[in-house]
């Protein structure tokens, strides 16, 4: 299963001094819904070697409970967006 569909609607919050460090959170749409899918995209990139072990987290937002804090952000945000990144920068 490949997914012809590219991230859409990004938007990126560094935060700094964090509990996990410096990190960078982006938010994006993705034209997929199921997390299977989502998932099958992030397989995706590792194998293409664009995912490192800095990434925290990444999928669909509603399955996000390790890092409940960057909800409030989403109200930041203008465009629909249904998939996050969280990864640690330096």
């Amino acid at each position: 299963m490949t997914s012809n569909q590219g991230m859409k609607n990004v938007v990126k919050f560094r935060l700094t001094g964090t509990p996990e460090g410096n990190l960078l959170v982006s938010f994006y749409y993705l034209d997929i819904t199921s997390q299977e899918a989502v998932n099958w995209h992030i397989a995706e990139q590792l194998v293409d070697g664009r995912l490192s072990a800095p990434v925290l987290y990444e999928g669909n937002l509603q399955n996000n409970k390790v890092y409940p804090h960057i909800y409030k952000l989403l109200e930041r945000v203008e465009p629909y967006v249904n998939c996050v990144r969280i990864e640690r920068v330096p």
